[in-house]
């Protein structure tokens, strides 16, 4: 994918300052973001919110400034993404709207700041400076402190050892899919998933080759998924995985048989050949309940008449 980089450094500032790099998200004439913001910075023009991902892989990116208007269709999906994805998460938002209604939409994704109005006011260049002051002192604090809050947020909802979200963002992002059943009536699935020899393998070899075999199985796990699920470590060796916009039991049924099969070939470590199976238990919403709380003691009750049948099975609630 295409995008221009352009310098937008400030003339009396020395030239030695370090910049920050901020990636406009648009389509548009670049008239639709004022460019002169008065802080150090380098532009990166970009126009593919799919590709976001792979673009801070590489890059550092410091703060993104989303035009609302241009990606009206994308905006839902990319923000959830946004929040499952370590690589997206702590970096600044700011969205430009034409109207409040389509800020309300997005109420409950995490946006730092927004905009709704006249493109060519002087409040939306006023506005976008102070976001981009907040986002040069987060970028400065990055750079000289390792124990920011932005770190610390980020070690509140994701796995510290396999980078997956936590728990708690597995929980909020359940919740989510609860509060949207309201707007788009579409039903989920939870898994709740339990390693069987984990225990073994982890007691047998050092505890390395135990968190070498989480994060494996954290990576079959994301290739065993759509872009717009989420799969977590839910702790130990417990994982769980929101199957959003499915159609019926038998498309969590085949899922179940793809992570099943998929972490059940063996696991290549220094010479040995280790071998762990997985034991799925899945609810639905809202046939087997209409909170969390209910949601996930259904498919944890599934997952261990699961593990009754035998190694790597999985039930449904």
């Amino acid at each position: 994918m295409m995008h221009l980089l352009l310098s937008n450094t400030v003339a009396e500032k020395p030239r030695s300052e370090p910049h920050i790099n901020v990636v406009l998200l648009t389509e548009r004439s670049r008239s639709c973001f004022p460019l002169n913001f008065h802080v150090p910075s380098q532009l990166i023009f970009h126009h593919d919110l799919t590709t976001l991902s792979h673009l801070a892989r590489f890059r550092k990116i410091d703060a993104f400034c989303l035009d609302l208007d241009y990606f009206q269709k994308e905006i839902p999906q990319f923000l959830s993404e946004r929040l499952c994805n370590p690589e997206l998460a702590t970096i600044p938002l700011f969205i430009k709207a034409s109207s409040n209604e389509d800020i309300e939409r997005l109420i409950h994704y995490p946006i730092d700041d927004f905009y709704v109005g006249d493109p060519n006011s002087p409040i939306l260049a006023f506005r976008l400076h102070k976001f981009l002051k907040h986002a040069e002192s987060i970028a400065f604090e990055m750079h000289h402190s390792k124990n920011t809050s932005v770190e610390l947020a980020f070690m509140a909802y994701y796995d510290t050892l396999t980078g997956l979200p936590n728990r708690q963002l597995f929980k909020e992002r359940t919740m989510g899919r609860i509060e949207s059943f309201v707007r788009d009536r579409s039903i989920f699935a939870l898994m709740f998933m339990d390693l069987d020899g984990f225990k073994a393998i982890n007691d047998t070899n050092d505890h390395k080759t135990g968190d070498w075999l989480l994060c494996q199985v954290a990576s079959r796990l994301r290739n065993c998924i759509k872009r717009t699920d989420t799969v977590a470590r839910l702790g130990g060796d417990e994982f769980g995985i929101i199957l959003n916009c499915i159609e019926n039991k038998a498309d969590a049924e085949s899922i179940a048989n793809r992570v099943s099969c998929r972490l059940s070939a063996p696991y290549s470590h220094k010479g040995q050949h280790l071998r762990v199976h997985i034991s799925i238990g899945i609810s639905f919403f809202p046939e087997n309940g209409k909170s969390y709380e209910t949601l996930i003691q259904q498919a944890d009750q599934a997952m261990y008449a699961a593990k009754k049948k035998g190694k790597g099975q999985f039930c449904f609630a």
